[in-house]
């Protein structure tokens, strides 16, 4: 009986100490945050931007608003290799130039001013008719 209460508590400690490290290993693990105005990058994952410069680092921001000015700050489109939004609708990454993009909705999505990017001019233009906003391409928004 002694053995086995012995057992079961090497084997409870055994666990704990898994847990502890598991947990401590999650506590490292660092969240992505937006370069320009720090709001974590998960949180407004529909609205995130994704930048890759020349020499392939990516860098993300939390939205359209964000991306805008990181590439200013860099000298424009030409430091880039490529800019990527979420289309609102699928989520899917799509060309910020190819983009349409709603300005001034009611819809919030990460900070003001409130650039919404599409992927199809007709989801924008209905997304605008219902929400409020108006309706422009990437180097309007530029």
């Amino acid at each position: 009986m002694k053995t086995l209460i012995k057992t079961a508590f090497v084997l409870i400690g055994c666990l704990l100490l898994l847990m502890s490290t598991q947990l401590n290993a999650e506590e490292k693990h660092e969240r992505e945050s937006c370069r320009v105005c720090g709001m974590w990058i998960d949180e407004y994952i529909k609205s995130a931007a994704e930048l890759t410069y020349k020499d392939g680092h990516k860098q993300y921001t939390c939205g359209v608003a964000c991306m805008l000015r990181e590439i200013d700050d860099a000298g424009g489109l030409s430091s880039f290799e490529s800019a990527k939004v979420h289309d609102w609708v699928s989520g899917d990454l799509v060309d910020a130039e190819d983009a349409t993009y709603v300005l001034g909705s009611k819809v919030i999505p990460d900070m003001v001013p409130n650039y919404i990017a599409f992927a199809n001019r007709d989801e924008a233009e209905a997304f605008a008719a219902k929400e409020g906003g108006d309706v422009i391409d990437f180097h309007i928004a530029y």
